[in-house]
């Protein structure tokens, strides 16, 4: 294998690992920030965060799917057909990929009716603005989390996929 080649393989192969690491990461993290939240308090830091995350994640999604296929055609004739055991364990990543894209948008959905404005109430007792967030209450932050969490867990079934793809597990 020429030396320019192994080197093109372990940076497309290294920044596709990095990129799930992004992806993961965020993921995890928001899913523990909306899981600590006490019950009456608003999701203040979670919501926030999961704004940057998604468009953070929506680039970086395009970063793994380019490297992930650059990793497959970088195999080239080595690569394996679908009747084979990593080629069915492919089928099945690549179907988990598409079950994680699609909860993606779900939740990328949530997270914008979440930043959409909401009308405030005056307080008759006090006369001023009362914020009526109701889309920041504790079951938003459960959905928020679980959508987050679920997130994390199918990511994690892809890598595991994906490291026994990378080292000849199947």
């Amino acid at each position: 294998m020429p030396g320019g080649f192994f080197q093109l393989w372990f940076a497309v192969r290294y920044v596709h690992v990095a990129s799930v690491v992004v992806l993961a990461g965020g993921a995890v993290l928001i899913a523990v920030l909306c899981a600590t939240q006490s019950s009456g308090e608003p999701l203040l830091f979670a919501v926030p965060i999961a704004v940057v995350y998604e468009w953070i994640f929506w680039s970086v999604v395009g970063v793994t799917a380019a490297t992930g296929v650059s990793n497959l055609g970088l195999k080239g004739e080595g690569l394996l057909g679908p009747e084979t055991g990593w080629g069915t364990a492919l089928t099945i990543k690549l179907s988990a990929v598409i079950a994680w894209l699609c909860l993606s948008l779900a939740r990328t959905s949530v997270v914008r009716q979440l930043m959409a404005p909401t009308p405030s109430r005056v307080n008759d007792a006090a006369e001023r603005p009362v914020a009526q967030d109701v889309t920041r209450t504790s079951r938003v932050g459960l959905v928020l989390g679980a959508l987050y969490g679920a997130t994390a867990l199918t990511m994690l079934v892809v890598m595991w996929l994906g490291l026994g793809l990378a080292h000849g597990r199947y």
